[in-house]
């Protein structure tokens, strides 16, 4: 009996420490979390590093390093802040060669004969196909920033390289705008 009490009361001890052993080895360091409505400008930028894997280099001297197209790629967004209805802009303006390439491809595989029975258009159905992948994006950039935790992480090594490069008079404040709220 007197055992079985000990292993209750060892138990009732381990999960007022927060569960299984407590060691300060197995401790991770705390991750810094987002507070705030993040501007659209970052959500596009965790949607862009994403994939981003591996060390973003920053140089004093020279900043970011063409690495990584991502990185390399995210700073303008990011510098301009641009905002969801800038962007939505930039993809309007490049459906009409989006659409021409899908249709191209749509009659080159000759569709509208092969799905005549169900009444399938190259023309109209490639035009709703850009439309979708535009709205798609939009929607993952705004909705899906909480699963973007390595997008984040490689935001913030931006954020504090443009906070030093800030600091430093390399760039102007008004490239920091996109960090306000974060």
């Amino acid at each position: 009996m007197c055992l079985i009490y000990k292993m209750v009361l060892n138990s009732r001890r381990t999960l007022k420490r927060g569960g299984a052993r407590h060691n300060n080895k197995s401790r991770t360091r705390s991750v810094r979390k987002y507070s705030g409505n993040p501007s659209f400008a970052a959500k596009l930028a965790a949607f862009i590093l994403e994939s981003v894997n591996d060390k973003i280099n920053f140089s004093k001297s020279t900043g970011f390093s063409n690495k990584h197209h991502q990185v390399f790629g995210v700073l303008p967004y990011l510098h301009m802040n641009i905002s969801e209805k800038e962007f939505r802009k930039q993809l309007k303006e490049s459906e009409i060669s989006r659409n021409s390439s899908l249709t191209r491809l749509c009659n080159k595989s000759k569709l509208n004969k092969k799905l005549s029975k169900v009444k399938f258009n190259c023309t109209k159905q490639s035009k709703s196909g850009v439309y979708s992948i535009n709205e798609s994006i939009i929607d993952s950039i705004n909705n899906r920033w909480s699963i973007r935790k390595n997008g984040q992480k490689r935001l913030r090594t931006i954020m504090k390289a443009m906070e030093w490069q800030v600091k430093n008079k390399v760039i102007p404040a008004s490239s920091l705008k996109w960090a306000a709220n974060l």
